[in-house]
């Protein structure tokens, strides 16, 4: 009998040593942002960023240019003179190496939606940025090719989270 205990309880044991069993993580751990690993991507557009920038939203690809190559709209935050200032760029791959081509500073208080996407129906795609004004709503900023240079084209603005820029 005391060994059928002694055999129980060592089973007990090996379970929970196995099965992982640890201190529950509380509600305010769950509530914060997930944590971002940075792919051999982010680190090379991190690269091009001034020291001590980080890249807020994930890359975004697409051919803007209709060379049949990709190029990446990245949103970052760098710090200006102790304030931190939220800013878009348009990279493109050039003799092998990524280049920021076109660049724009971010409004409110973060980006809600950042993609590539023809809006008009031109066949040529813009570049949007949907951002976050707090209880002021969004705002899209759609910017178009025109005249050899990136041209912001139209502001809208939107309330909740962007689903798909081609319904608007």
């Amino acid at each position: 009998m005391i060994k059928r205990l002694m055999g129980t309880g060592i089973l007990v044991l090996a379970l929970f040593a196995v099965g992982g069993c640890g201190v529950p993580v509380t509600p305010v751990e769950l509530l914060g942002p997930p944590a971002q690993e940075n792919d051999a991507a982010d680190l090379t557009f991190l690269a091009l960023l001034p020291e001590g920038a980080r890249l807020l939203h994930p890359v975004r690809y697409g051919d803007v240019d209709g060379d049949g190559m990709n190029e990446a709209v990245i949103v970052y935050e760098e710090n200006v003179h102790s304030k931190k200032a939220m800013k878009a760029a348009l990279v493109k791959k050039q003799q092998e190496a990524w280049k920021i081509v076109w660049a724009t500073n971010g409004f409110g208080y973060g980006l809600d939606y950042a993609g590539i996407h023809d809006t008009n129906g031109d066949g040529q795609p813009e570049i949007l940025l949907g951002w976050s004004f707090g209880a002021g709503g969004n705002g899209l900023d759609i910017y178009e090719w025109t005249n050899q240079q990136w041209m912001l084209k139209d502001t809208r603005p939107y309330d909740g989270p962007l689903g798909s820029p081609l319904a608007l």
